[in-house]
């Protein structure tokens, strides 16, 4: 399962996709408006669980807290904004799953069953691909040399994964806004 920062960049990559680049995204100046911070933090929150370790990898690891953060996602803005704004209710809802495609990319061999229960309420099997895609981390002992060297090398592979898609969707939006703001210099002259 990946750490914080594997499930941070994700939120991120989350962000920067479905967030206008006109938005809070000001090249120089700030690269974390409101929508960014909250997919970031959507994206680490099913991971609160591990406060009580009995639930870990379970409910917070579902759709259904998926579909429960849509709801809300959207209840808020249209509270704040007098509407629903699907596409920030959409972008939070995707930050969180990807915390669940992060997860179920993992590999999980610290504790059985394996896996996360990926579709409850809908089915409450313990899921998770086989792919290892993102290595193992561990918990326990956590100040550890042996514990520190397998978090610090898990860490650094989600970077080296997620990282260049997070540099990828820095790129578009910034030539997005640099087509913007050429095109409206254009139409002043």
């Amino acid at each position: 399962m990946p750490t914080p920062i594997g499930h941070a960049l994700a939120g991120l990559a989350v962000a920067w996709s479905t967030e206008p680049s006109g938005h809070s995204f000001r090249p120089g100046r700030s690269l974390a408006g409101p929508l960014t911070l909250a997919c970031v933090a959507l994206a680490v929150l099913p991971d609160a669980d591990l406060l009580y370790p009995p639930i870990h990898r379970a409910v917070t690891h579902s759709v259904g807290a998926t579909i429960l953060v849509t709801i809300i996602a959207a209840a808020v803005t249209a509270r704040v904004t007098g509407r629903i704004s699907w596409r920030i209710a959409l972008a939070c809802a995707a930050a969180h799953a990807s915390h669940l495609l992060t997860d179920w990319l993992g590999t999980d061999r610290n504790y059985a069953p394996y896996g996360i229960q990926m579709l409850w309420p809908f089915d409450t099997g313990w899921h998770i691909s086989g792919w290892d895609v993102f290595l193992p981390v561990e918990r326990r002992r956590p100040f550890s040399l042996p514990t520190l060297r397998t978090n610090v090398a898990a860490a650094a592979w989600e970077i080296t994964v997620l990282g260049p898609v997070v540099a990828a969707m820095w790129l578009v939006r910034r030539r997005a806004k640099k087509l913007r703001s050429s095109g409206t210099q254009e139409a002043r002259k």
